[in-house]
């Protein structure tokens, strides 16, 4: 989790508004999503990807889902042993993003208003 963008309240909010907006369209999820949101919503998937643990779990639930994966421990002992490069990739990556996501917001709200 990014405490320096983030709050854990703020994130639980966010999932809980994800799943509202998805409730609202499930009309439009394929097959195999559709049976696998319950679940997601249930515990949370969303939420848990804050924690080391809850990203590792994922990746077991990719491979027990997956026909052609076996196991999900090699890519969650890289995952921890990376764990720091790819925190410093991942905070580069927001620092780039988060000013062009504005910037794009922006755009979109004031092109709405000039409709």
């Amino acid at each position: 989790m990014d405490e320096n963008e983030f709050s854990e309240n703020s994130l639980y909010e966010f999932s809980l508004q994800v799943y509202g907006i998805l409730e609202n369209n499930q009309s439009q999820f394929p097959e195999k999503f559709a049976a696998m949101f319950p679940y997601m919503k249930n515990y949370n998937w969303l939420f848990n990807y804050r924690t080391l643990h809850g990203t590792k779990k994922s990746m077991g639930g990719v491979v027990r889902r997956a026909t052609y994966l076996t196991e999900s421990e090699t890519a969650a002992d890289l995952f921890e042993k990376h764990y720091q490069p790819l925190q410093q990739c991942y905070r580069q990556f927001w620092k780039d993003l988060k000013p062009f996501a504005r910037e794009q917001f922006d755009s979109m709200m004031n092109a709405g208003n000039n409709v």
